[in-house]
């Protein structure tokens, strides 16, 4: 039987806020892409940034349709969390720490000045940080689900 990734209470308003977050950040990285390749900002952007850029946008341009539908149908519902239930396989594990190491480092290029987009506020990136870990330690370690709890200085 396929193992399935149980998130539990996760804030309907946190998701969205983080999602707008993300969707500001590809945004802005295409229009980097398009500007490096039209020569205009190579000379301006680290070549870090420029990886990133296509991390982001290429294997990530979009959460999963799916998992984002039924957020924004608790929304609608005005439903303060939602639960939510992914596929536990290696590959998710995989791509969830890949994209939060890539937007932990788009925010540190936010705070640099690199990017118009600013750096996500804590109680996103917390959010962001639990969502990684109840992936990763229910499919690596078979850890049992835990609801968000957003900490007190976020």
């Amino acid at each position: 039987m396929a193992q399935t990734v149980r998130l539990l209470g996760v804030p309907v308003d946190l998701f969205l806020r983080a999602a707008n977050h993300h969707d500001e950040l590809i945004r802005e990285f295409a229009l980097i892409s398009f500007g490096d390749r039209s020569g205009v900002t190579r000379h301006q952007v680290p070549g870090r940034l420029l990886t990133l850029v296509d991390l982001l946008r290429d294997r990530y341009a979009r959460p999963s349709q799916e998992v984002r539908a039924r957020v924004e149908e608790a929304a609608e519902r005005r439903d303060r969390t939602v639960d939510l239930e992914l596929p536990g396989t290696e590959l998710v594990a995989r791509l969830t720490e890949d994209i939060t190491e890539a937007l932990d480092e788009a925010d540190e290029f936010g705070r640099s000045g690199h990017l118009l987009t600013l750096a996500a506020p804590a109680d996103v990136v917390a959010w962001r940080h639990w969502w990684r870990d109840q992936v990763v330690g229910q499919i690596r370690h078979g850890a049992e689900p835990l609801p968000f709890a957003a900490p007190a200085d976020a």
